[in-house]
């Protein structure tokens, strides 16, 4: 729950972020996230499942999220100039990947399944927060410079 809630706040820092002093680029992809965690929200609401258990098997819901964001990220990769995208869609499809592995009926333990489709979106959302810092600085640098 804890780690829940600290991903939820980071998340939401960055969107704010994002909305104050980015562009379209840093919106997009902090909308994402933010969608991800209301979605992932209401369906642990709904759900009430233990977690271990569903790391059993596929986690059908995130992988579903997780593939929608991953399309979402690379949309915006290919349309903007920005090189931190290009490192967002590669965290997001680690953790494709970890629901294609589970999906293809490897062995994969329950805690690296839940590690490999979690710890990508950390990353995703630091990226995203350097990303907007960045771009603010730039643009800010740029602007003095007349």
């Amino acid at each position: 729950m804890i780690r829940f809630l600290v991903q939820g706040i980071l998340i939401l820092v960055v969107f704010i972020a994002a909305w104050r002093t980015g562009e379209k680029p840093e919106r997009y992809v902090a909308t994402i996230y933010l969608a991800m965690l209301f979605a992932s929200g209401a369906n642990a609401l709904l759900a009430e499942s233990d977690t271990y258990a569903v790391y059993q098997g596929l986690h059908l819901f995130h992988f579903v999220l997780d593939v929608s964001a991953m399309v979402g990220i690379l949309a915006v990769a290919l349309r903007y100039d920005r090189w931190w995208t290009l490192w967002v869609g590669s965290a997001q499809f680690i953790a494709v990947m970890a629901h294609l592995l589970r999906a293809s009926g490897m062995e994969v333990p329950p805690m690296a399944y839940a590690v490999m489709e979690r710890w990508p979106i950390w990353i995703a959302v630091l990226m995203t927060g350097l990303g907007t810092f960045l771009h603010h600085r730039r643009c800010r640098g740029t602007a003095n410079v007349t």
